[in-house]
């Protein structure tokens, strides 16, 4: 079968049409047009008989997924189900001290307090009058130290003192570690919590260096805080 052209054309001997026509050099020559009607195979357009698509939801509304449904290809193979919780949350008011005396050894401010051997330091915590309206709140001391980085000083020669609002809440050696790397900010802080006796508006904490090292041996604190949980 000829193409079909859709484009007019100009036949200029219109007393046969199965004559070819005059040649034109503006346009192609078309030789026995056939119409697409006339060919017994032509089948017209019927939209009945157009396939039919089931267009589903295109943006997923994740506020109402249930994501244990989701599946995963796999899944069983791969690992076991997960195990979750989602218990209440409990708020919790937290007073933050950086200690900024040395500018070294702190991590990530690169400053921290020290105390050489023999040493004390206070240190103190105000808290706002609204909170301590409802007398209902109990009260955790956090302090993050290291000891120095004399490597050749046994660990167990390090002590200190620990006083908040007059009351010893810790004496004896520390469960801290000489500082790493040397000369350098320490990556090993660890924090040391204490629970506070007697809560008040204003809140005392004092350290005294107690070890049994030399007079250039030292401990150091990176930062101190006062956590405030409901009872």
């Amino acid at each position: 079968m000829l193409p079909y052209y859709s484009f007019p054309f100009v036949v200029q001997n219109t007393g046969n049409f199965n004559q070819p026509a005059t040649y034109n050099p503006y346009m192609p020559p078309v030789v026995n047009p056939v119409s697409p009607y006339q060919n017994s195979n032509f089948m017209p357009y019927a939209p009945q008989t157009m396939p039919q698509y089931n267009i589903g939801p295109m943006v997923e509304n994740f506020e109402t997924e249930n994501t244990n449904d989701i599946n995963y290809p796999n899944v069983q193979d791969r690992q076991p189900d997960p195990i979750l919780s989602d218990n209440p949350a409990s708020p919790s008011i937290t007073l933050f001290k950086e200690l900024s005396g040395y500018p070294n050894y702190g991590n990530p401010s690169g400053n921290a307090d020290i105390l050489y051997t023999g040493n004390r330091g206070t240190w103190t915590f105000q808290i706002p009058t609204f909170l301590l309206v409802t007398g209902n709140l109990r009260a955790q001391i956090v302090i993050r130290g290291v000891l120095d980085d004399h490597q050749n000083v046994p660990v167990s020669n390090y002590s200190a003192r620990i006083t908040v609002n007059g009351t010893v809440v810790h004496n004896g050696r520390l469960q801290l570690e000489h500082g790493r790397p040397v000369g350098q900010r320490f990556t090993n802080w660890r924090s040391l919590t204490f629970n506070v006796p007697s809560l008040r508006r204003s809140n005392r904490v004092v350290i005294e260096n107690t070890s049994r090292t030399g007079p250039d041996d030292w401990i150091a604190f990176d930062w101190m805080e006062l956590r405030l949980v409901p009872r």
